[in-house]
């Protein structure tokens, strides 16, 4: 996202005339979410300006602050001080109107220690895949598939124990180390599929995409599909 995000954090970048993240706020409000916790580190100075202690949203902020960005799990760990029980984690950079209801109903029937909502996937293959036997026989030949798999979509639903698998004061991944050394350690890592709207704002092609399919959209784009 640079150079956009060289002066101001990803997070307050304006999605249809809406930073992302009063947003996302908005959207978790409307299942009853009213207490934040903010993992910031990066312009963090920036984000508790512009929305302080929550009130004007409606709901109540707090701040888990770091000098640096730790990874996405080392920025959660900050949040450990001021979460107690089950949570829901949500990365700051995408945009979806998935039903987080039933996200922690699946969480629940699974009695996991983590719930991830996932997403389908695709990718075009741009060469023939070829399969073949120990004695390099080709067995199959398929020309420029198309392979789809589950992918992470950054919601989580976690229960507090999940902090005791973070490290502390490091940089540290949620992705790479905490999901595969829950699974490791025989814990209940549990998903949650549903065919809704998701968006990765990640690059300055999906920001300017996502933008526009709210300003086109507006005022219901992204409303959650409630139960």
């Amino acid at each position: 996202m640079r150079p956009l995000t060289y002066v101001m954090p990803k997070c307050l970048l304006p999605l249809g005339g809406k930073p992302l993240l009063e947003r996302t706020m908005q959207y978790l409000g409307s299942y009853g979410v009213t207490e934040f916790v903010l993992c910031v580190a990066y312009l963090k100075k920036q984000v508790m300006d512009a929305f302080k202690d929550g009130s004007q949203l409606g709901v109540s902020i707090t701040y888990a602050e770091s000098d640096i960005p730790l990874g996405t799990a080392g920025q959660l760990k900050t949040a450990e001080p001021f979460v107690k029980g089950r949570f829901l984690a949500m990365n700051g950079d995408i945009v979806s109107n998935m039903n987080v209801s039933g996200l922690l109903r699946a969480h629940e029937r699974q009695r996991a220690i983590a719930t991830l909502a996932v997403k389908k996937f695709e990718v075009n293959v741009p060469y023939g895949n070829i399969t073949v036997d120990g004695e390099q026989i080709v067995k199959k030949f398929e020309e420029k598939p198309t392979l789809g798999f589950l992918a992470n979509a950054g919601i989580y639903v976690l229960e507090d124990r999940v902090f005791s698998f973070i490290p502390p004061g490091r940089i540290c991944s949620i992705e790479r180390e905490t999901f595969p050394n829950l699974i490791a350690a025989g814990e209940i890592v549990g998903s949650y599929f549903e065919e809704a709207y998701w968006a990765d704002v990640g690059s300055m092609t999906d920001f300017e995409r996502v933008n526009d399919e709210m300003l086109a959209r507006e005022p219901n784009f992204g409303g959650p599909p409630h139960d």
